[in-house]
C-alpha cells in the first residue's frame, strides 16, 4: 500500500486495514518474506531477484549476513563490491555448487555440471539441476 494510504488512519479504518499495518518498502517486504522462509522447515540455499532489489546494497548485504547465495540483477552502471565477489575467485576446482544444493537436488547424481571454459579469472564451471 502507498505511504499516503497508511498515513491516513481514518481511511485505513474505513477500509478495515488493521492499525498495526504500516508502510513498508519492497525491500522491507522482501526481507520479511526471506526471514519467514528461513524460519520455516524449507531448505533455503539461494535467492534470485531483479534489479529493483539487486541494486540495493543493503538487500545484498542482508542476504550475505544470512549466509544465502544469490543471483540478482544490477544496472550495468552500478559498481558492486562485497565479500562474495572477492571470495568467488578463491574457490577450489570442483567447488562450484553452493552448500545445500546437493541436498535439494538429490546429491551429485541429481545435477549436471562441467567446465564452462576459461575466463579472465581462470577456469569457470557450472552446475545445474537435471
Amino acid at each position: 500500500m502507498p505511504k499516503s494510504c497508511t498515513d491516513d488512519r481514518e481511511r485505513c479504518q474505513a477500509a478495515r486495514i488493521p492499525d498495526e499495518r504500516t508502510f513498508a518498502t519492497k525491500g522491507d517486504l522482501a526481507r520479511d518474506i526471506i526471514r519467514r522462509a528461513l524460519a520455516s522447515p524449507l531448505p533455503i540455499a539461494w535467492v534470485t531477484a531483479d534489479s529493483a532489489y539487486g541494486q540495493n546494497s543493503h538487500f545484498r548485504r542482508f542476504l550475505e549476513d544470512h549466509g544465502l547465495s544469490y543471483v540478482v540483477a544490477v544496472p550495468k552502471s552500478q559498481p558492486v563490491h562485497g565479500p562474495r565477489i572477492e571470495e568467488a575467485g578463491d574457490q577450489a576446482e570442483g567447488e562450484c555448487v553452493p552448500d545445500g544444493v546437493d541436498q535439494l537436488h538429490g546429491g551429485e547424481e541429481g545435477r549436471e555440471g562441467g567446465a564452462a571454459g576459461s575466463g579472465a579469472e581462470g577456469s569457470q564451471c557450472h552446475s545445474a539441476p537435471l
